[in-house]
């Protein structure tokens, strides 16, 4: 079985943009934030690739949750999502976790440029 994508934005607008694009590529996991998704993964199985949103990303004690994401699943592909104001954020998704970074308003095109080929490849198998 294909291992699932993770998507966590605050934004539905963006969630919806995500699940569109990615629908066909593997089952998805839908989390309305960083925080909810990373306890979505202490319950489920590991995704192979997550989008993540900067917005929210730091929890009550100041630490971002793409350092416990990594932590979690350290071959996990972890795309931050910003805002174009939230850049500054998102270099700091990569210095601490993330794999890199999209700014959004998002493109279908874009997204699945970046996704790693043996991601799609083994969601195709099913």
């Amino acid at each position: 079985m294909a291992k699932p994508i993770l998507i966590a934005d605050i934004s539905e607008p963006v969630r919806e943009l995500l699940k569109k694009t990615l629908a066909d590529a593997h089952p998805l996991i839908i989390a309305e934030s960083p925080a909810h998704a990373l306890k979505v993964m202490t319950t489920t199985q590991k995704p192979s690739l997550a989008f993540i949103c900067v917005s929210g990303s730091m929890n009550k004690k100041g630490k971002n949750v793409f350092t416990d994401m990594r932590a979690l699943a350290p071959g996990m592909t972890i795309i931050a999502l910003a805002e174009r104001d939230e850049e500054d954020e998102a270099v700091e998704a990569v210095r601490t976790g993330a794999t890199g970074y999209m700014i959004k308003p998002l493109n279908p095109a874009e997204v699945l440029s970046i996704i790693p080929l043996p991601v799609l490849n083994r969601g195709n198998k099913n």
